[in-house]
């Protein structure tokens, strides 16, 4: 039994559907050829891209290996100064590129942690700033017009912010300063 061809239907307006059509002429192709090759390539180079980021994190490695990379003067100039934006050595630069092509996660130079331990640092202050409220709310003392509920959900935020500043970085939460909210969310 022959098998039919599925079709998918795209509407895309007349001046587009004209300029894809010239475009296809130009490259010697039909715009339905050219739509299945764009479609195939999007989604061979998403998948390749999905596999190299699972098989590059997908057991810690250690080891490190020498790479020679032979550039030009200008690209080694250029390699330099943005290095030095970021507080890092042009090989840290060189590796952190090559490995946020590969995980498809940003990668931190000193500038940054030193931005996200700050920021951290700041929400932990808050965050033991918030408990002692809490404490005074649970004993019974006056609180002024704070309502328990909100000062939960802005710990519950400030947990949530701190381990993803955690991931984005690549750490285990336990090496960030942690917020003390537990006891908040045992409040009655």
């Amino acid at each position: 039994m022959k098998q039919l061809a599925a079709v998918l239907s795209v509407h895309v307006g007349t001046d587009l559907k004209q300029r894809w059509i010239g475009y296809c002429a130009q490259h010697g192709t039909t715009a339905s050829a050219a739509v299945r090759a764009t479609i195939q390539k999007l989604l061979t180079h998403a998948e390749r891209n999905q596999s190299v980021a699972d098989v590059a994190y997908e057991q810690p490695d250690t080891t490190r290996h020498r790479v020679e990379v032979r550039l030009t003067g200008s690209e080694l100039a250029k390699i330099r100064e943005h290095a030095e934006v970021l507080g890092t050595s042009p090989n840290q630069w060189i590796v952190n590129l090559i490995r946020a092509n590969l995980s498809r996660q940003a990668q931190f130079g000193m500038v940054e942690l030193r931005a996200l331990g700050e920021s951290n640092s700041q929400l932990a202050a808050i965050g033991r700033n918030m408990n002692q409220i809490a404490r005074k709310l649970n004993t019974g003392a006056s609180g002024g017009h704070i309502k328990a509920e909100r000062i939960a959900a802005l710990s519950s935020q400030i947990k949530t912010h701190h381990e993803n500043e955690a991931r984005n970085a690549h750490l285990p939460p336990s090496k960030l300063r942690e917020v003390d909210v537990d006891r908040l969310a045992d409040r009655p």
